[in-house]
C-alpha cells in the first residue's frame, strides 16, 4: 500500500501493512500474545462464565483485541481531517479474514454480480421526509445513472447460500449436488412461489463482506428455515461512507424482487449493522409505497448509531465490543457516517436521522419481527428501547415483535456457532420463519 501525495498525520498501526512475510509474522505475533494470555488465565482462574468453553474465550478475546488495538483509538478528534482514510481502508481490507467457499458439510455458496443499469437506478424522493440523508441517496442514484448512461455501470456482488440440510430435503432438492444443478445457486426462483431470506451482513459497515463467519451463519439459517439465503456485499466504509451501504441494499432487494421473488415470500434479516439496514430498507419501502416483505429477523441490531444506552458502559468487559469515545476518529459510527470529519454536536444530530439510526423513526406497520440478542452485549439497552418502541407503535398487534435474550451471550453471538445458544437461536429463527408462512 502507498500513501497518497498529501500531508497526513502519522499513525501507528499494529497489524500488517503489506503481504510480506514480515507483515504476516506481525499478525501472528499480535494474535498469539492474546491467545496465550487467554489460555493461561482460563486454566489458572477458570472460565469467566461456567458455560463458556476455552474456544469461546479465545475467539471472544481475539475479537476484543482486534477491535480495541488494530486502530489507534487514542488519536485526537482535532486531527480527523488529516487522517488518510483511503489508506485505512486498504489496511482494514488487508487484515480481514480470508474468504473461501463453504465446506459441503455446512452448505454451498456462489457469488454473482448485479449490474446497476438505468433500470436499477432508484428514484427516492425522500428529501422531505429524511432531509440530508434523502439528498445523499438521490446523489448516489444520480451517479449510478450517469455511469449507466456512459456504458460503464458499476456492479454489486452478492451471495446465494444453500444450507447443507436443503440438499437432503426430500421435498425439493433430495441430495442434489449444486455444482451439477447450478440453478440452485442463481438468484431466480426455482418455482413461482419460492420463499427466500434476504440477509444483510454486519461488521459496523466496515467489514463482513464475504467473511466465512457470515457464510456459516447464512448456511445455518438456510438449513433451519429450509430456504435459500441471498446477501449483498454492499460497499464498505471508510472508503464508502453513508449512505452507500443503504443504497446498495435497496438496489439488491429490488433486484431480487425483479428476478421474480414476491415480497410476501421474502424474509428480511440482518445482524448488527445489517439489522439496522433491514429496518431502514423497510422505512424506504413504506415511504415509496412498495410492498413490504413477510417478516423481519434482527440479530443484535445496531439501531442507534449515537450509542446512547447505558449498557455501552455497564456491559464493558462482558462483550467483545470495546467502549469507544465519539472523540475517537476511528469510532465505528464516525467511520461509516463521515470518515475524516471532526465530531461535533451537528453530526450527533445528523446521526438521529432514522435512515442512520432507525430507533428514531416511524416503526409502525412493520411486518412480524423477531429480535435475537445477547444479555451481555453493549447494545442491550438500545435494542430493548427499540423493541419497546415497536410494541408501542404497533399496539393493535400484540405479536408485532418477539424478543429473545440469550443468557450471558455477547454481540452477534450466533457467529460462535459451536455454542448451544447459537444453535438454539438458529432453530428459533427457523421456527419463526415457518410460523409466518404457515399462518
Amino acid at each position: 500500500m502507498k500513501h497518497a501525495e498529501r500531508c497526513f498525520v502519522p499513525l501507528t498501526l499494529r497489524l500488517r501493512m503489506d503481504n510480506s512475510v514480515l507483515g504476516r509474522l506481525k499478525n501472528i505475533a499480535f494474535v498469539s500474545s492474546g491467545t496465550i494470555a487467554t489460555i493461561i488465565k482460563y486454566y489458572w482462574h477458570g472460565p469467566d462464565e461456567k458455560t463458556w468453553c476455552l474456544r469461546f474465550h479465545v475467539l471472544k478475546n481475539i475479537l476484543h483485541q482486534y477491535l480495541s488495538e488494530s486502530l489507534p483509538h487514542t488519536t485526537p478528534n482535532e486531527v480527523s481531517a488529516q487522517i488518510d482514510f483511503s489508506y485505512i481502508s486498504d489496511y482494514i481490507e488487508l487484515n480481514n479474514l480470508p474468504s473461501r467457499p463453504l465446506a459441503p458439510s455446512v452448505g454451498w455458496n456462489s457469488e454473482f454480480n448485479i449490474v446497476v443499469d438505468e433500470n436499477a437506478c432508484t428514484k427516492y424522493n425522500l428529501e422531505e421526509k429524511y432531509g440530508l440523508s434523502g439528498t445523499k441517496l438521490n446523489c448516489l442514484s444520480s451517479e449510478d445513472r450517469v455511469l449507466a448512461q456512459q456504458g460503464k455501470p458499476r456492479t454489486i456482488s452478492c451471495q446465494i447460500v444453500l444450507g447443507a440440510q436443503l440438499t437432503r430435503c426430500d421435498k425439493c432438492l433430495s441430495n442434489v449436488n449444486p455444482h451439477s444443478s447450478p440453478e440452485l445457486l442463481m438468484p431466480q426462483p426455482l418455482e413461482p412461489n419460492e420463499r427466500i431470506i434476504v440477509h444483510f451482513h454486519g461488521g459496523a459497515y466496515c467489514v463482513g463482506e464475504r467473511s466465512l463467519t457470515h457464510l456459516y451463519i447464512y448456511a445455518h439459517i438456510s438449513s433451519r428455515a429450509g430456504l435459500r439465503v441471498f446477501s449483498p456485499n454492499y460497499r464498505l466504509a471508510p472508503r464508502h461512507c453513508f449512505p452507500s451501504h443503504l443504497h446498495d441494499c435497496v438496489i439488491s432487494y429490488l433486484h431480487i424482487v425483479s428476478c421474480g421473488f414476491k415480497p410476501e415470500n421474502i424474509i428480511l434479516a440482518g445482524d448488527s449493522a445489517g439489522g439496522a439496514l433491514a429496518v431502514e430498507l423497510l422505512m424506504i419501502l413504506k415511504e415509496m409505497s412498495l410492498p413490504k416483505p413477510a417478516g423481519l429477523v434482527l440479530i443484535s441490531p445496531w439501531v442507534d448509531s449515537t450509542c446512547a444506552g447505558k449498557s455501552w458502559i455497564t456491559n464493558q468487559g462482558f462483550d467483545y465490543l470495546p467502549g469507544l469515545s465519539f472523540e475517537d476518529p476511528f469510532h465505528p459510527t464516525r467511520m461509516f457516517y463521515a470518515a475524516g470529519t471532526p465530531f461535533s454536536e451537528s453530526m450527533l444530530e445528523e446521526l438521529k436521522c432514522p435512515l442512520v439510526s432507525p430507533i428514531f423513526g416511524d416503526l409502525g406497520n412493520m411486518p412480524p419481527m423477531l429480535i435475537q440478542m445477547g444479555e451481555y452485549e453493549l447494545l442491550s439497552d438500545d435494542i430493548h428501547a427499540f423493541a419497546a418502541k415497536v410494541k408501542q407503535q404497533n399496539s393493535h398487534n400484540p405479536n408485532a415483535v418477539e424478543i429473545e435474550v440469550y443468557d450471558k451471550m455477547p454481540h452477534v453471538f450466533v457467529m460462535f456457532d459451536f455454542m448451544d445458544e447459537a444453535q438454539q437461536a438458529f432453530a428459533s429463527f427457523g421456527r419463526f420463519v415457518r410460523a409466518i408462512f404457515d399462518h
